[in-house]
């Protein structure tokens, strides 16, 4: 807090920032570090999801067609063009993360949860939409062919929260002990956690929740004071968001309870058993792209380009399809986790696990909900599920990674000499 007020009472930010990039940029030498196998895994995934979005929003149609060609002729592809377009732009975002030391993020930290705090209250101020939700600031007109236009800050605050996070518990000289020690940082992490709560968004605040207790966890928190405090949140959030939703037309709570009793609820949970039936219908090979009758052209499962986009993953490509999504899934947290270990630095092994921890919750949940194991939150599969925050956040999230494993390995290269002369 001391550095952010320097900076903005002596009137020298920009000065200094820009004197910081300068001083960090990017070395072309470690360009040789770059995870070429992960960044391999996330283009898979990413063209996985952008054609299962293309047969989940290709037309009604009785018109059979067999080549590629024929395919684009009949069908509309506004959705899968979108989500290219916003994978080259996290492409080149991440680009921008890998850019300047991933030290530069922690140096500034306090400008990221600030930032983040600002854009969380702007939000609130906007008008709700879907679901009574004020998450995003909308532009332009809505289309039956391409949706609004939306931004999501609290998508982009998953980035700020894994920094600032990442900040104070590198910056703790031994892990926390007892509940004084633990109180400064879960207030800290509960500014924002509210402020998403209140859009309200329970599912990202999950993610945030999520975050936070891994984070404890690694750090060496005692185990019985990060129980307590998870305990804690779940008896003031759990009330609070049912006195939220606790209308009977909040769809919400219908959520819970047609997880808890979904015959209670034949209309309602239509979503996620004909999300399992599509699953099931894919067979062990699936039914193909453009396959007339499935229930991605028939519309029968609401948001299937979006958080139910598994599901259309199933349909299309089958029980061998899942599996390899899923493989894809293990092999990107698996060797996320793997760099995690071989970093000594502390800021940056924090980061890295923070976004392990942001990957695994949102693939348990997703897949969990279609399946029918946790309930419905509307939490997007990461790299499949259509959504232009969530694909820059996870470009932004997967560049950070590869910041602090590129300069890592650097630091550890013979030629760490030339590394530092170049900097």
């Amino acid at each position: 807090m001391q550095r952010l007020k320097r900076f903005f009472t002596k009137g020298d930010f920009i000065r200094g920032l820009v004197a910081d990039i300068r001083a960090n940029r990017f070395a072309p030498s470690i360009i040789r570090h770059f995870d070429w196998l992960l960044f391999l895994a996330i283009i898979c995934l990413a063209a996985f999801g952008i054609v299962s979005i293309f047969s989940a929003t290709r037309a009604a149609t009785d018109v059979e067609t067999h080549t590629v060609s024929e395919m684009l002729s009949v069908h509309s592809i506004t959705y899968p063009r979108l989500q290219l377009i916003w994978f080259l732009a996290g492409t080149i975002a991440m680009c921008a993360v890998i850019f300047v030391d991933y030290k530069l993020y922690e140096k500034y930290a306090d400008i990221f949860y600030w930032f983040n705090i600002t854009l969380l209250l702007l939000v609130l101020t906007v008008k709700a939409g879907r679901g009574g939700m004020t998450a995003f600031f909308n532009w332009g007109s809505e289309s039956a062919s391409g949706g609004q236009r939306g931004f999501q800050p609290s998508e982009f605050g998953k980035f700020f929260i894994i920094v600032s996070l990442a900040r104070t518990f590198a910056n703790r000289k031994k892990p926390i002990r007892t509940f004084r020690e633990l109180v400064p940082v879960t207030v800290y992490v509960a500014i924002p956690l509210v402020l998403v709560f209140l859009q309200p968004d329970f599912g990202t605040a999950l993610v945030y929740v999520a975050i936070f207790a891994v984070l404890l966890w690694v750090s060496g928190t005692n185990l019985k004071l990060i129980a307590g405090i998870l305990a804690i949140m779940l008896c003031i959030l759990i009330p609070a968001w049912y006195y939220l939703n606790a209308s009977s037309t909040s769809f919400r709570l219908t959520r819970i309870l047609m997880w808890l009793n979904p015959e209670d609820y034949p209309d309602d949970a239509r979503q996620v058993i004909n999300g399992q039936i599509a699953i099931g219908t894919g067979g062990l090979t699936g039914r193909g792209l453009a396959t007339l009758g499935s229930f991605a052209s028939l519309g029968f499962i609401p948001d299937d380009h979006t958080d139910f986009c598994f599901a259309i993953v199933g349909e299309t490509f089958g029980f061998v399809g899942a599996c390899a999504v899923i493989f894809m899934f293990a092999f990107l947290l698996g060797r996320i986790i793997y760099h995690s270990y071989k970093i000594t630095d502390k800021f940056g092994s924090y980061c890295v696990i923070g976004v392990a921890a942001m990957f695994l919750f949102h693939i348990l949940e997703n897949i969990c909900m279609i399946l029918g194991i946790l309930p419905v939150t509307g939490i997007p599969l990461p790299f499949i599920s259509y959504g232009g925050s969530n694909m820059l956040t996870n470009m932004l999230c997967v560049g950070l990674v590869m910041n602090v494993v590129m300069r890592t390995r650097a630091s550890r290269s013979p030629s760490k000499a030339r590394y530092a002369k170049q900097l």
